[in-house]
């Protein structure tokens, strides 16, 4: 019988389950059949007729017809069973009955996932159809058609790969004890497909109709009701629709492939557990004890193992496909196998993709490949997060287990103080999706992966169950690489521990469940004695051990040696404290609270003991502070344990007011006040800066008004300052002369404010006429009210006038002294406190 040339099949899903999803061609079909179909349905009915007459005749024997016996009892346990079957119109030799049957009238998974069927097989081989025609229109193709020969005993599991199905691969097995399942269209099988009339059509799968599914995919296969008939022969129809059909009774059920609701989890798992055993033979643990032992953190200490979780429908196809070709095992909950599974699967253009780079370094750091993740460890559990199809026997949740030691890929390229960002995602793009190669032999890839994309860059690649209009997802998590340490809480400089009440404290990275133990040797007491205790460490990091030697004083020694799962990790000396948190406890004793000193002298009979109340020698600031920071002085001192130090403030001059002051000694956390009195020094005197012609002592007390003191003569005299006696008038019209004579300054003029300032470098002042200064900078005003700038001549009746020429300075200084009948010079020296 001729046939058309093959072409593909597309296998596209059909919308709906219901009669209405067939497109308008079919529905025409149906509706409207052809004249040749109709004379066909005659010529039927006209034999029908005919054959009706011999059997009443008893003429012929009916085709088909079984004899008395086991013949009989099979079509009864067949009619008992309520198993469907699909007649054949008039193919000889085609059995009564089935010896098979199918445990569940539906079987349901994901699409891109396995799925399990269960048969019950009896009496040799048989063969399971998948496809051929929709289950909600018998008379149109679902795309995809092959026969599966099914071989075992009793109850058979049989499985199916829906990702790798109808691309040239095997995709059927045997997961329960004894049996086979084979698919014919990738292994020879003795097949006959015949039409309506009995004729021939072909002996393989290969040889039907593009139409009817048999002879390759565009994508993969697609969500949608499949038809599973389960016969005892070999044989079955193929009518003018190419939909093809058992040819005689069998068993039926359904395979429904979903689209899940969603494709990934939204979050990553993640959580740090033990290292490996490196001596165990029992393989990787189960995920629950990993994260027993483990914590979720996103810091992973160096040597510790990283596990990272994802969660995701379609891919488990693919991955179980994977791990066939490696001989890992099966795809399951409760199974693991090599990361050499997941790299196969990263490498294929599948669309999915793991990715694990560096973000504290991205310029320097290249992301970690899928030829790296083969020294990692996959463990498969059931899906938490997305809902599971029934009959999916695969896990639904990957987790991918990181050595971060090293001596791998992997734990080589991790390295303290990295931080990476880990994304799981399908990838798709917009308005395209995913098709196979249009020659998959060309293409340099595994044929169930040939995918367009594979060496087109113009193709982008694509999970192959997204639509057009999804883009992808994905899902995301950081860690960070942490140094492998145990710090101790309380140290001396040394290194040595401290140890109290509270015992021996610290942080550290390793994980609680770790075997650390600490042993404690004393030799202090009368006998030595050793203690052994467990090193607690909690789920932030902190850890803490009691040595239980209670009989060790503050300043007893013990040496302690740490063992982390038997092995020695550290050994020290530990020192027995009070308070290990200030070992050495600087305290001040004796000191001095009441002090007097004059003014000028040192802080000499200031004095204070540093003690050092600790058990390791100490060194910290010592402070004086008086008056609130007045005189301040800050020294380090340095003091071990029953070794006293006595400090003084020799250096420490004080130059303060005479007056009471407080002061404070402080070192680390004690302090203590006093009282300092600082006394007048009796050998100064001191003469206020003023007009009032009276002079203050150091004492603080006031001289009489004639402004002597000390031998100072003159009315508001001051040795060795700045003396000024204004005794003058006002010049109305401001001029100011130059200065005059060495270091005077005479003011006059027109609107000056002195009419005769002379400042004379001698110091020598003269107010009213009267006193002298015995030093330099002496100011003399000795002017009059000069109206119109009259020039003034200083006389006023009181004595004589000073020049105030400018140009005139006087050469020598001189000295005035009353006599009969006025004022004279007298003198040019002054010598020993008198004028000669």
């Amino acid at each position: 019988m001729s046939q058309p040339p093959p072409q593909p099949s597309t296998n596209e899903p059909d919308p709906s389950v219901d009669a209405d999803s067939t497109d308008e061609a079919e529905r025409t079909r149906r509706t409207h059949p052809t004249r040749g179909s109709t004379a066909r349905v005659l010529a039927v009915g006209v034999l029908a007729v005919a054959l009706l007459g011999l059997l009443l005749a008893g003429a012929a024997p009916a085709i088909g017809a079984t004899p008395v016996g086991d013949g009989a009892s099979d079509s009864s346990a067949v009619a008992e069973s309520g198993s469907m079957a699909i007649d054949a119109e008039g193919v000889a030799g085609g059995p009564a009955a089935v010896n098979a049957s199918f445990g569940s009238d539906t079987y349901t998974t994901t699409a891109g996932d396995p799925v399990e069927l269960t048969v019950e097989v009896e009496d040799g081989t048989k063969y399971l159809l998948v496809g051929g025609n929709r289950l909600s229109d018998p008379n149109a193709p679902v795309g995809f058609v092959d026969v599966i020969e099914v071989s075992g005993e009793g109850s058979t599991t049989v499985t199916l790969n829906t990702r790798t199905a109808g691309t040239g691969v095997e995709y059927a097995s045997v997961t329960s004890e004894g049996g086979s399942a084979t698919s014919c269209s990738v292994s020879a099988c003795s097949l006959s497909f015949v039409d309506e009339d009995g004729e021939p059509v072909a002996n393989s799968l290969s040889g039907l109709p593009s139409r009817a599914g048999a002879d390759g995919l565009v994508r993969p296969l697609v969500p949608e009701r499949y038809r599973l008939s389960l016969v005892d022969n070999a044989t079955f129809t193929v009518d003018e629709s190419s939909v093809v059909a058992p040819a005689a009774a069998s068993n039926r059920a359904e395979l429904v492939v979903t689209e899940p609701e969603r494709r990934i989890a939204e979050e990553i798992e993640m959580f740090t557990t033990m290292p490996a055993e490196s001596e165990s033979d029992a393989g990787i643990e189960p995920v629950g004890s990993l994260r027993s032992d483990g914590l979720e953190r996103s810091a992973v200490t160096k040597g510790d193992r990283l596990v990272i979780g994802v969660e995701a429908a379609g891919i488990w196809g693919a991955l179980s496909h994977f791990a066939d070709e490696r001989d890992a095992g099966p795809v399951a909950a409760g199974e693991n196998a090599t990361g050499a599974v997941l790299a196969d699967l990263l490498a294929a253009e599948e669309g999915v993709h793991l990715r694990i780079e560096q973000t504290n370094r991205p310029n320097q750091a290249t992301r970690i490949g899928p030829d790296e993740l083969e020294d990692a460890t996959l463990i498969f559990e059931s899906a938490s997060e997305l809902e599971a199809a029934p009959d999916d026997p695969t896990a639904g949740r990957l987790y991918v287990v990181i050595d971060t030691s090293d001596g791998n890929a992997l734990g080589d390229r991790l390295k303290p103080g990295e931080e990476y960002r880990v994304e799981f995602g399908l990838d798709g793009a917009d308005g395209e999706r995913y098709r196979f190669a249009e020659d998959p032999s060309a293409v340099d890839a595994d044929a169930p992966f040939a995918a367009a994309s594979v060496g087109d860059d113009g193709v982008p690649e694509q999970f192959p169950y997204l639509s057009t209009d999804e883009t992808g997802v994905s899902a995301d998590a950081t860690f960070s690489v942490s140094e492998r340490y145990l710090r101790y809480d309380h140290v001396t400089d040394d290194g040595e521990v401290l140890v109290d009440g509270d015992g021996v404290t610290g942080t550290t990275t390793l994980l609680p469940a770790t075997e650390l133990t600490a042993v404690f040797a004393y030799d202090g007491g009368e006998t030595p004695r050793t203690s052994e205790a467990t090193v607690r460490i909690d789920d932030g990091g902190n850890f803490s051990v009691d040595p239980g030697i209670g009989e060790a004083q503050p300043g007893d020694r013990l040496t302690v040696d740490l063992y982390a799962d038997s092995r020695p990790y550290d050994s020290r000396t530990a020192i027995v404290a009070s308070d290990a948190t200030d070992p050495d406890r600087l305290r001040l004793d004796d000191e001095t609270t009441e002090l007097n000193v004059t003014r000028g002298d040192t802080l000499s009979e200031l004095s204070v003991t540093v003690r050092n109340a600790g058990v390791v020698e100490g060194r910290e600031p010592l402070s004086l502070d008086v008056a609130g920071g007045e005189i301040y002085e800050e020294r380090y001192v340095t003091v071990g344990p029953d070794e006293p130090r006595n400090e003084t403030f020799n250096g420490t001059r004080v130059d303060l007011e005479p007056g009471t002051y407080s002061y404070t000694l402080a070192i680390a956390d004690d302090e203590t006040a006093g009282t300092l009195t600082v006394d007048p020094d009796p050998a100064v005197t001191r003469i206020d800066d003023g007009t009032d012609g009276g002079g203050t002592s150091d004492d603080g007390n006031a001289n009489d008004g004639d402004g002597s003191d000390a031998g100072g003569t003159g009315n508001g005299t001051e040795p060795g300052s700045d003396a000024e006696t204004e005794n003058g008038t006002e010049v109305a019209n401001g001029t100011e002369p130059d200065d005059t004579g060495p270091g005077s300054e005479t003011d006059s003029g027109n609107g000056t404010d002195a009419g005769n300032d002379t400042e004379a470098g001698t110091g020598t002042e003269a107010g009213n006429g009267m006193g002298t200064t015995n030093g330099t900078g002496a100011e003399t005003e000795n002017g009059t009210d000069a109206e119109n700038g009259s020039p003034p001549n200083g006389s006023d009746g009181d004595g004589p006038g000073t020049p105030a020429d400018p140009a005139s300075p006087a050469l020598i200084p001189v000295g005035t002294r009353e006599a009969f009948g006025g004022t004279v010079v007298v003198g040019v020296t002054y010598l020993l406190g008198h004028w000669i």
